[in-house]
């Protein structure tokens, strides 16, 4: 089948929109094609840091199949008759967020997923068709050889918005030359994010989650999110790890679907990575209404997050 080529577009504001083909679902043959082309480049890739204006993306050809959502429900074991705001789109904003990596040179191997926020308006539709616009800010100056990338998207219909979703990246190894041109991240907003103390919760409620090894294997299956550090031994070291672990937003997801079946309304969902969750293990999830944890069996924060923010979303400022 000839492949079909799209123009980039324009919005009223006369920013260029770069058109993010999402391949229709991560079974297809094309967006495996693309997926794992674009993984081993970026992987072999000399490291640079090149950020020279904001980078909007547009993928206005999103549907969520009902195959797609059966998939995300059997993987995490949901009901039915339950609504859990998966991350449905994670292979159209992988291939949004490596073609925006591969523009400013960064080799894969340097990339770490810090954080994610969360905004839930109404649930995405099986059937139906979407539009996701994607907005990569900035590149700040972390700390003397780190740096941090800021995305945003939001999903709407017909202009009615149904989700927003804000992500920051950590970029390792940057050399002084790259770092030099970046702003400083002047707020200190990175500044020992990820190490926070195993206080106790207020009302805390526990559940005990087991992590099986074959997790991220499936979702890799379900979300399009693959990356090799998370399935093989090997992988993992070439990357710094002692052992695969779970995708950031596997961990985000799963999280998810433990809260809505423990009665808790998410309208926002927030999760910051301190530490990686391990394959084969059990942890923790402590909770309440507010706030949650997850936590090791020797008590180490793997990553936490809060379930409601006074913070108006991007769009609403």
């Amino acid at each position: 089948m000839a492949r079909k080529y799209y123009r980039d577009q324009f919005d009223p504001h006369g920013r260029r929109l770069e058109v993010v083909e999402n391949y229709g679902h991560p079974g297809t043959r094309a967006y495996k094609i693309n997926l794992y082309r674009t993984l081993c480049r970026g992987m072999i890739r000399k490291h640079r840091v090149v950020f020279t204006r904001p980078r909007y993306g547009r993928d206005a050809r999103f549907k969520l199949y009902h195959s797609s959502q059966r998939r995300w429900y059997k993987l995490f074991q949901v009901p039915d008759d339950v609504i859990v705001p998966f991350t449905y789109f994670d292979h159209s904003r992988a291939l949004g967020f490596m073609k925006v990596i591969s523009g400013l040179g960064v080799n894969f191997t340097n990339i770490l997923h810090l954080k994610s926020e969360m905004w839930f308006y109404q649930p995405l539709v099986p059937g139906e068709r979407y539009v996701i616009d994607y907005v990569f800010e900035d590149v700040v100056k972390v700390k003397r050889d780190k740096a941090a990338i800021l995305n945003y998207s939001a999903i709407t219909q017909d202009g009615e918005l149904y989700q927003e979703h804000r992500d920051t990246f950590i970029i390792k190894n940057v050399k002084k030359k790259y770092l030099d041109r970046l702003q400083n991240d002047d707020m200190n907003q990175f500044k020992g994010i990820t190490r926070l103390p195993a206080d106790p919760i207020e009302e805390v409620k526990i559940k005990e989650i087991f992590i099986p090894m074959d997790l991220p294997v499936k979702y890799t299956s379900a979300s399009g999110d693959c990356s090799y550090m998370h399935i093989t031994p090997r992988a993992a070291k070439i990357f710094g790890f002692g052992k695969p672990f779970l995708q950031g937003l596997c961990t985000a997801n799963l999280l998810m679907k433990e809260l809505v079946m423990a009665g808790v309304k998410l309208e926002y969902f927030s999760i910051v990575f301190c530490l990686p969750v391990y394959l084969d293990d059990m942890v923790y999830l402590h909770y309440n209404d507010r706030e949650y944890r997850l936590q090791d069996s020797q008590g180490k924060v793997l990553a936490f997050g809060g379930l409601n923010n006074g913070e108006k979303p991007p769009s609403a400022r």
